[in-house]
């Protein structure tokens, strides 16, 4: 059995995983604005309270994984960058933390590669050797796999920045400080501002929402036949097509795995996002084939599990 624990922006999960299943989870609010080393202490006494629950210990695992966002050394096992999200974590040797917190191996890694790990050996993509992950969430990650190993880079930011490619060079300014990026265009994030300029929306019930726009909120209004939220739902699906087809393009794919929020409508979405996309693609070898993660809150907590025990089979050989 692994501990696995995936510091989200919005909320920490924390998993047990065994042969490819979820024993049991967790999940506590994140505060990730409030930075990581708060959180800390409350992040270990949940992994002891759920191995009690198990009636387990620690002594029955054999490593702990960890996945967060932003640029992570999976090799020194730290946080290289991180976009606003756990400021003060960059740097800290997460393998000492581990260490003195629970005395396991571990294994760190990007979220959004975590997840494709998961999927690819677990999931909808199980199996597929190449393949792409699209999240789609308050920003927008990707990760990449070739030849069944995931794409990390010479610094470690190979695969993941699929958000931050751009789909408009004439598009708003992202928080990277590129101009026109996917996740400017598209990104959950970006919503509110980019219905502020449709006319029809100020004059709009949803302009009084509480709280920024959301995916749901533009869908459902798109379905009320409120006209500015068609007009940018037909945009949406124009910026997220044109990512996919950049890491085609770019990574030639067997498998294109979408996950994240967003999906829940994926009835409603795929089949016109597939259509943008093959309309584009050059794919002269055939069509890549699209699933929809089935799970998307245990994707990372089921490929950390993954690298934690191709670690401990490659310590035993060696050993």
């Amino acid at each position: 059995m692994n501990v696995t624990i995936d510091f989200g922006g919005t909320n920490i999960k924390i998993g047990l995983v065994e042969g490819g299943t979820v024993m049991a989870k967790t999940s506590l609010p994140a505060y990730s604005g409030n930075g990581l080393f708060p959180r800390l202490p409350v992040v270990v006494q949940a992994v002891h309270e759920l191995l009690r629950q198990r009636g387990a210990d620690l002594q029955d695992c054999q490593g702990i994984g960890v996945a967060l966002p932003g640029i992570v050394d999976s090799d020194d096992r730290r946080l290289i960058a991180t976009p606003g999200k756990y400021s003060d974590a960059i740097g800290i040797d997460f393998g000492e933390w581990i260490q003195e917190a629970f005395s396991l191996p571990c294994v760190m890694e990007n979220d959004a590669r975590a997840a494709l790990l998961g999927e690819a050996a677990y999931g909808m993509a199980k199996g597929a050797r190449n393949a792409v992950m699209v999240t789609f969430g308050t920003g927008i990650g990707t990760a990449a796999m070739m030849d069944g190993q995931v794409v990390r880079g010479a610094h470690y930011q190979a695969g993941i920045l699929g958000g931050h490619l751009t789909t408009d060079i004439h598009g708003g300014v992202c928080i990277c400080g590129n101009k026109g990026c996917l996740e400017a265009q598209s990104g959950a994030w970006a919503l509110t501002a980019r219905a502020a300029g449709l006319n029809g929306y100020t004059d709009s019930a949803w302009a009084r929402k509480t709280g920024p726009l959301g995916y749901e909120d533009v869908i459902r209004a798109a379905s009320e036949g409120e006209e500015w939220a068609g007009r940018l739902l037909d945009d949406l699906i124009g910026h997220w097509s044109a990512g996919i087809v950049n890491l085609i393009h770019a990574y030639d794919p067997e498998v294109v795995v979408l996950s994240g929020g967003l999906m829940k409508s994926a009835d409603r979405l795929l089949p016109r996002m597939k259509e943008r996309v093959l309309q584009s693609a050059w794919t002269p070898w055939g069509t890549p084939r699209f699933v929809v993660a089935n799970d998307p809150d245990t994707s990372v907590l089921l490929g950390l599990s993954h690298l934690v025990k191709e670690k401990f089979a490659l310590t035993c050989e060696m050993g």
